[in-house]
């Protein structure tokens, strides 16, 4: 799945889902494979910052 991350200035920035479990997300940010809490990826997901863009 792919998202946008809304940065400032109004600048977006692509993420993709790479998998998940019950303990953690892993991104593809920026080349790189980043972990982060399902909490705390829904988190950014509800805020609106995320924005998801496409299946692929």
């Amino acid at each position: 799945m792919t998202y946008n991350l809304r940065v400032a200035g109004g600048l977006t920035e692509p993420l993709e889902l790479v998998a998940q479990n019950r303990y953690r997300v892993f991104l593809r940010w920026r080349g790189e494979i980043v972990a982060a809490r399902p909490q705390d990826w829904h988190t950014l997901v509800e805020s609106g910052r995320v924005v998801e863009v496409g299946n692929g």
